[in-house]
């Protein structure tokens, strides 16, 4: 692993432990930042993920609250994308394009950093 590789997991590791940890959490932000142009339903989300409706919609509601995520509303349904903020943009965007590996490591380094 080169030194930009460990950069960018630093700033991943620090973005994720500000902006939570859950896993549910976690596999939205790797959904919405390998999809960063489109917009999906919150029925489409809850289907694409492997996660109880409950966990999906309340860490949606968590992102949309961090600004992470835009909601729309167009003829009564509620859309969801990726922001436009570049610097919460860019963060997503590399944690979507980590590897299983490199994944892995930064799981590994969340999961079992001391709890403050």
């Amino acid at each position: 692993m080169n030194i930009s590789e460990v950069a960018i997991e630093d700033k991943l590791h620090e973005f994720i432990k500000e902006h939570g940890e859950e896993q549910c959490y976690l596999e939205l932000l790797r959904f919405f930042g390998r999809h960063p142009y489109t917009r999906f339903s919150r029925r489409a989300i809850v289907r694409a993920l492997d996660h109880p409706r409950f966990y999906v919609e309340r860490d949606l509601g968590r992102l949309i609250n961090s600004g992470v995520v835009k909601a729309y509303t167009s003829n009564s349904v509620s859309f969801y994308s990726l922001t436009d903020d570049e610097s919460l943009c860019s963060l997503v965007l590399d944690l979507a394009k980590l590897n299983w590996l490199q994944w892995r490591l930064v799981l590994r380094q969340i999961y079992s950093a001391p709890v403050e």
